[in-house]
């Protein structure tokens, strides 16, 4: 089996390859990148614009993959959100989708987000299952469900297609700016670490076991949603706080910025439908998911 790779080189772009690799599959990886994955000589890359129709044509047709897995989208951190070039990617992962399925390949896998949700009045303790109502709040959350819509209809039509609906992440090579990050930076420097109330509830995935996830949704034949998260939810004044003892430097200011009016108290996933059907177990729990991340950054 031969496996087209987008976004290969982002946060779990590459645990998604090695993981592909263990099993043995063909991996080829395909964006901007000159080089693709440094250290693994054995995937081929090509390199290109996955904005520009004409090189999903080139790449579809010149590697004829038997499986597609789309990681790749607008994901600068404090911009994705609601970025115009969100409707670029929707039109762009369209095509390319089309344009696979339409050579003959078999199986598409495409990362989602939990951003497709109506955060709106989530009852604290309510996980979300795969058929909660959808409503985005934010126009890459819209235009994530946008393309949904698009491979449910594949999906009717007899096409392979599976949406791994995505939750929260952490680990090493995050963005500094990010939550985790951004605190344990701080503490390690033996600073004070400001944050919101930190009273949020969030799920949080290591990203090894999201890029294993994905890794397992194209190699079964389940289609749709299907969330992938920890199922675990964590406030982020606990995570926060298992930071500082851990590391013990530093000091929290939980409060020290106000909580945005339009964050949701509690979002944490339903994950049976991923261990149901697909089998998957993660290997991190929050304890070792975080200490993974104190390691990374120490040595930084």
């Amino acid at each position: 089996m031969k496996v087209l790779v987008t976004g290969a080189t982002g946060l779990i772009g590459v645990h998604t390859v090695k993981s592909l690799l263990d099993a043995g599959i063909n991996v080829v990886t395909c964006g901007r990148s000159s080089t693709g994955i440094v250290g693994l000589p054995s995937v081929s890359h090509r390199s290109g614009d996955l904005l520009d129709a004409a090189f999903h044509k080139t790449v579809v047709d010149t590697e004829r993959p038997d499986g597609l897995l789309h990681l790749a989208w607008q994901t600068k951190h404090g911009h994705f959100w609601n970025a115009l070039d969100n409707h670029d990617w929707h039109d762009a992962s369209r095509d390319l989708i089309d344009r696979f399925l339409q050579s003959g390949g078999s199986r598409v896998v495409v990362s989602g987000s939990c951003a497709e949700y109506d955060w709106r009045n989530i009852p604290v303790g309510m996980k979300l299952s795969e058929d909660a109502p959808c409503g985005p709040a934010t126009l890459y959350g819209q235009q994530k469900l946008r393309l949904l819509v698009h491979c449910h209809d594949l999906i009717k039509s007899g096409a392979a297609v599976a949406w791994g609906r995505l939750f929260f992440l952490l680990g090493p090579h995050e963005d500094r700016a990010r939550f985790i990050p951004s605190i344990t930076t701080k503490l390690l420097a033996g600073e004070t670490a400001d944050m919101s109330s930190g009273q949020q509830i969030r799920d949080f995935m290591h990203v090894k076991d999201v890029g294993r996830a994905f890794a397992t949704l194209m190699q079964d034949d389940i289609t749709g949603a299907i969330n992938i998260a920890s199922g675990n939810g964590y406030s982020l004044l606990e995570i926060a706080t298992r930071l500082q003892r851990k590391i013990g430097l530093g000091t929290l200011n939980a409060g020290g910025f106000p909580d945005r009016p339009d964050d949701p108290p509690y979002l944490v996933a339903d994950t049976g439908r991923l261990s149901r059907m697909i089998g998957f177990t993660a290997e991190y729990d929050l304890d070792s998911a975080l200490s993974d991340c104190i390691n990374f950054w120490a040595n930084q």
